[in-house]
């Protein structure tokens, strides 16, 4: 047997209600507002402070006979880190990890598989924009100045 009961909300009940969805409804809207304003500041923040010292290695793979070298960075305690893949007879440009701190000393090294690595001469990172031109074939390195 089934039994229907009426259930009388009063209208005033209804209209409470319709006011706490429509409150929190503005509360939502409003955080939501906030949140993207502070996202865009902060994006614009960012972008001011995005110019760090870049540290970039012109590779030129020039090795006889021809190999495909991989490149890392390595610290004074042995540590390395892959900058990239240079196949032979080609030319990179391979960006030294942000995290190398100024006055650090480090080495890059070329390292072909089955042969012997290249190994460069020591460089210290400093705290501005550093160019580094590195020839595999004679092993040379150039410093070329960095523009203003």
């Amino acid at each position: 047997m089934r039994f229907n009961v009426v259930t009388r909300v009063s209208e005033r009940a209804m209209r409470s209600r319709g006011h706490v969805r429509r409150m929190m409804l503005g509360n939502l809207s409003a955080v939501v507002a906030i949140a993207t304003v502070g996202a865009c500041a902060t994006g614009h923040a960012s972008k001011s402070d995005e110019h760090m010292k870049q540290m970039v290695v012109h590779l030129s793979n020039d090795l006889a006979p021809p190999a495909d070298v991989s490149v890392y960075v390595v610290s004074s305690e042995g540590v390395r880190v892959l900058l990239g893949d240079v196949p032979p007879n080609d030319h990179r440009v391979l960006r030294i990890p942000g995290d190398v701190s100024a006055g650090t000393t480090f080495h890059i090294l070329a390292d072909r598989g089955l042969g012997r690595p290249v190994v460069s001469q020591a460089i210290t990172a400093s705290s501005t924009d550093l160019i580094i031109d590195w020839d595999l074939q004679t092993n040379s390195m150039w410093f070329p100045e960095v523009g203003p």
